[in-house]
This record gives structure tokens, sequence and C-alpha cells, in this order.
């Protein structure tokens, strides 16, 4: 399997996904976070090698302990840090489904939930910023 792709710039991923009509999926995760290397393991790395659904989503991540560098939907220059501070992420994994214009299309998926539903909010979320993106 694959790796998922570390976010560097969100307003080029949000232009990808204006042009394929997806919506983006932000991971926000921890390297020393068990929960998830879970959800990265499990679900996320699975959903990013399976062919159906790589054309359905843009998955990208961002390290909530990092302060690796980052442009925000805008295009302005942040950090990963600042920008889940700016979002107001407190729990990892926390999940959110933007729009191609970096607004959320959904209520976050918040910590690793109930492991043996977890794929299928997952894909709900996605499925739901598909209808949005694409007006269904």
């Amino acid at each position: 399997m694959g790796q998922l792709q570390q976010a560097d710039d969100l307003a080029q991923a949000a232009a990808e996904s204006r042009a394929k009509r997806v919506p983006v999926m932000v991971a926000f995760l921890q390297q020393s976070c068990p929960y998830c290397a879970i959800a990265r393991r499990d679900h996320l790395l699975p959903l990013e090698a399976d062919p159906r659904w790589r054309e359905r989503v843009l998955i990208r991540v961002v390290e909530t302990d990092r302060s690796t560098a980052l442009r925000d939907f805008s295009g302005n220059p942040t950090t990963h840090q600042a920008f889940a501070r700016k979002l107001d992420v407190r729990t990892v994994p926390t999940l959110i489904v933007f729009d191609g214009s970096g607004n959320p299309v959904g209520l976050p998926l918040t910590g690793l939930l109930t492991r043996d539903f977890y794929q299928l909010y997952i894909e709900q979320a996605i499925e739901n910023g598909l209808t949005k993106m694409r007006g269904r």
C-alpha cells in the first residue's frame, strides 16, 4: 500500500477538487497517536488504494503536532499545527470533508469512533461531500 499525501497546498487541492468535482478529506493525525496509526493503516490507506474511492475524494494529511509549511484553502501560508488550531481540531484522528472552496460539508469525524463502523462513517462523509459538490 502507498502513503497518504501530506498537505502542502490545500488551495491547489481545492482547485483539483473543483476540476474533478470531488471533495477534499483532510485527515488530522499525529505520528505518536496509536488511534491515528489504526485509522491510517486500516481505513485511510485502503481507501486511498481503492480505485473506486480514489476517483471520489482527495485525501490530504495534516500533522497537528508539526510546524510543517502549508498553504491553506485561501492560499495563505500557515503550518499544519496552526491550520489545525484555526479549525479547533483538538482530538486526533479527526477527519473533515471540504468542498472545492474549502468549506466543511459535514460534521467532523472526531476520534476513532466505533471501529466496526468507522469505515462506513468515512464513506458516508465522502458521499455527503460528493452530493454537495455535484448538486445531487
